[in-house]
Parts: structure tokens; C-alpha cells; sequence
């Protein structure tokens, strides 16, 4: 049996194993470099409700859509009241005549005031557009909302992550630091060869340069996070809220399920749907306009210098043209543009959430075949560095292995995060995410 075999059997019982001379005791005293599991490193959360809170009070889109909103209620309310105005309208007048007996000049004028009359269906219609704005404004005001959770998301996990992976990076330089000191201690007491010392540090630096790059993306993320939302800087390590884990996995729906709670609750659906609502209003107030609405007075006036003194009601009642017609049929139009927008848009929702769904589901796979992976590479590099300690491979056969071990934790740390955040998009887009003290995110309808 090798010397190996002896080493693995004997540590698996318990055993203590009898040293194999001079040589090889400074090597199996040696500290083993440990890579950290991958519970060990930053898991992907939600950031804090409150800072949440506070970056969807300031945020510019979000102010413009609820500037919007009361733009909306204000046509709201002037549709409601309606525009039909009182009218005051002063005529004078110079009156001459040559001709006895009135013979003379006289000054004469004359007072009219009136106003618009809205039929009942034109007020209606006005009425029901006035809605439709309003609650056309509030779903455009949930749907500028979710894109802005679905921008911080994205940002938020990519920075979490290059946070994870610039921690993963020191771990492996500060454990090839270890064992490069703890080699180089034995070249100079002649226990260790030059050449092993050689391909230490050769790993050594290239660990080093793995560090830089991974802390200058990690610092890069944080710098782009931080600078698109400021208020994210009040948590500094990026912790975010450790009960919002659950948020980041797959919702317990089926296919069919999901389908329906998209149909229902997705924002930018709600906004289509609410935009529909107010063609047909439009169209509705088109049709009304149709029929003209009169007008009526009165007036009093003055002829042949006070000698005669008039009082009167007057009535106006336009006659249609075309342009009522052509505006009624522009407004029905538009109203069959929103119902193709509306089924264009469920397609396209239908088939991002689907999309999604499929995609978190087989990255969260991934991501525990990975997990499995990692943990087996990890013991196989340790096998390997036991291996070299008692001299049964050379230091090249470890530092593969342990650069595959790497590489499989970095993959499975990759795989965790894409995981929670298609995940995460997906419960956004179905309604399904509430972040912890910020508020529900489903879409005002």
C-alpha cells in the first residue's frame, strides 16, 4: 500500500501517523491552505427596506411619474368641471338718422352674457375620461417603479457579487501566501526543492494578480452602485436584509399558476390595460362630441339714445360638420391601436416571465450541482496537498488541482447569484416581491 493510501486510511480512522523521517515532518506540520466553503461567503440578499424606501422618495423617474399623477387628477378635475364658461359681451354703438321726426344722432348698446350647455352624455364621458387619466397616471406610476426595483436588482447582486468573489480571491492569495512562506522556510533549511519554492510563487503571483483584478471590479461595481443610488452607501458591506433571503428564491407556483399571477399583477400589463381603459374613454367623449351642445343667453340693450329698451334670450345650436366625424374615428383607431398594444405586450410579458422562470430554475440546479462540485473539489485538492506533503505527486499536481477547486467555487458563487436574481426579477414581474419595510410592489390597477 503507499504511503498515501497509509495517510488517507489513517486519517480517516483517527490515527496517528508515524512520522516518515526528517525530511518530511516540516511538510506534514505544515498548515493546510483551506479554501472557505461557500456558506462561508456573502450570500445574495435584498438591500434594507428603509434605504429602499428612501431611494423610491427620491428617486428623479419615480418624482416625474408622480408629478405626472397630478398633472392626471388636475385634467381629472377640469374634465369634471367641464369647460363651459360664462361668456359677458358689451356692444356699442353710434346711431344716426337725417329723417324727421327722429331726426339726431343717438348712442346705443347692448349686454349679452352666456354659456355653453354640456349634455348629459357629453358630461358622462368627460366623467368616465377624467378616470381613466387618473388611474391610467397611478399604473404608469407602479410601472416606473418596478423598472427602477428591477435596475437596483440588477446593480445591487452585481456588486454583492464582485464583493463575494474579491473575498473568495484573498482567501486563495492569503492561503498561497501561507504555504509559500511555510516552503521557502524549508528550501533554506534544504527539506524543499528550489524548483517546488519556484512554482509556488509563480501561483503565488498569479493569486495576487487574481486579488487585483477581482478587488478593482468588486471596488468598480460598488463605485457605479453607489453613484446611481447614493443612499445605498448608509450600508457600506453591502449586507442588505438578512430576512430577504427567501425573496430571492423560486416562487411555489406551476407554470399555469404563474401565468395567471403575471396576467394579473404584472405593472407594465397594468399600465397597457389602463391605457386601453382610457382609448375607450376617449373614444367614448369623441362619439359624445358628435352631437353639438348649444349654447343659450340673455341681453339687455339700449336703442335710440334709452328711448328703447330691449331685453332677450338667445339660443345658438351649431351645426355638425365633418371634423366631429373624422375626430370620433381618429379617437376609434386609436382605441384599436391600445387593444393590439395590450395583446402584443401580454405576449411579450408572458414570454419574459416564462423565459425567466425556466432560467431561474435551471441556474438554481446549476447552482447546487455546483455547490456539490465545489465541495468534492475541495476535498480532492486537500487529498492532492496531502499527497505532495508526504511526497507522492509534485507541487505542479496540487496547484492544478487547487486552481480547478477555485474555479468550481467561483462558478458555484456565479451560479447562487444569477440564481437570486432571476429569481428575484421574476417575483417582481408576477407581483410576488415585497421588500422588507419598503412596501408591497404590486401595481396600483
Amino acid at each position: 500500500m503507499s504511503r498515501l493510501s497509509i495517510a488517507l486510511l489513517a486519517t480517516v480512522l483517527g490515527l496517528a501517523l508515524p512520522a516518515a523521517g526528517a525530511a518530511q515532518a516540516p511538510a506534514l506540520a505544515a498548515s493546510a491552505p483551506r479554501l472557505p466553503p461557500l456558506r462561508e461567503l456573502p450570500a445574495p440578499t435584498l438591500p434594507r427596506g428603509a434605504l429602499v424606501q428612501s431611494l423610491l422618495s427620491r428617486a428623479p423617474s419615480l418624482a416625474q411619474a408622480r408629478a405626472l399623477q397630478q398633472a392626471a387628477r388636475a385634467q381629472g378635475d377640469a374634465l369634471r368641471a367641464g369647460s363651459q364658461e360664462f361668456t359677458a359681451q358689451a356692444q356699442w354703438q353710434q346711431r344716426r338718422i337725417d329723417q324727421a321726426p327722429d331726426a339726431g344722432d343717438y348712442g346705443e348698446w347692448q349686454l349679452l352674457l352666456s354659456r355653453p350647455l354640456r349634455l348629459p352624455g357629453q358630461a358622462r364621458a368627460d366623467s368616465a375620461l377624467a378616470g381613466a387619466l387618473q388611474r391610467s397616471s397611478g399604473s404608469a406610476l407602479a410601472s416606473a417603479r418596478s423598472a427602477l426595483l428591477a435596475e437596483l436588482l440588477r446593480d445591487w447582486l452585481a456588486a454583492q457579487l464582485g464583493r463575494a468573489d474579491a473575498q473568495l480571491a484573498a482567501a486563495e492569495s492569503q492561503a498561497l501566501d501561507r504555504e509559500t512562506s511555510s516552503v521557502s522556510r524549508r528550501e533554506r533549511l534544504g527539506d524543499a526543492s528550489r524548483l517546488e519554492l519556484e512554482q509556488l510563487r509563480a501561483e503565488q503571483a498569479r493569486a495576487t494578480a487574481a486579488l487585483l483584478l477581482a478587488r478593482g471590479r468588486a471596488d468598480s461595481q460598488r463605485a457605479a452602485l453607489l453613484a446611481r443610488w447614493p443612499m445605498l452607501v448608509a450600508d457600506p458591506e453591502l449586507r442588505g436584509e438578512d430576512a430577504s433571503t427567501r425573496l430571492l428564491r423560486l416562487p411555489t407556483l406551476d407554470t399555469a399558476g404563474l401565468r395567471r399571477q403575471v396576467l394579473r399583477s404584472s405593472p407594465q400589463l397594468a399600465q397597457a390595460r389602463s391605457a386601453l381603459r382610457e382609448a375607450q374613454a376617449r373614444a367614448a367623449q369623441a362619439q359624445a362630441a358628435r352631437t353639438p351642445q348649444p349654447s343659450v343667453g340673455a341681453y339687455v340693450g339700449s336703442d335710440r339714445g334709452g328711448r328703447e329698451r330691449i331685453i332677450g334670450l338667445q339660443l345658438q345650436l351649431p351645426f355638425a360638420g365633418p371634423a366631429r366625424r373624422a375626430h370620433e374615428q381618429a379617437a376609434l383607431a386609436e382605441l384599436q391601436a391600445a387593444q393590439w398594444r395590450l395583446d402584443d405586450l401580454r405576449s411579450q410579458v408572458l414570454q419574459q416571465a416564462e423565459g425567466l422562470y425556466v432560467q431561474a430554475r435551471a441556474e438554481a440546479d446549476a447552482a447546487r450541482a455546483l455547490r456539490e462540485a465545489a465541495r468534492r473539489q475541495r476535498q480532492a485538492q486537500a487529498r492532492m496537498l496531502r499527497a505532495w506533503q508526504l511526497g507522492e505527486v509534485g507541487v505542479a499536481q496540487w496547484l492544478l488541482a487547487r486552481r480547478n477547486a477555485v474555479e468550481v467555487e467561483r462558478q458555484a458563487l456565479q451560479a447562487r447569484f444569477d440564481a437570486a436574481r432571476s429569481a428575484a426579477l421574476l417575483r417582481l414581474h408576477a407581483g410576488l416581491l415585497d421588500i422588507p419595510g419598503a412596501g408591497a410592489s404590486a401595481p396600483t390597477r
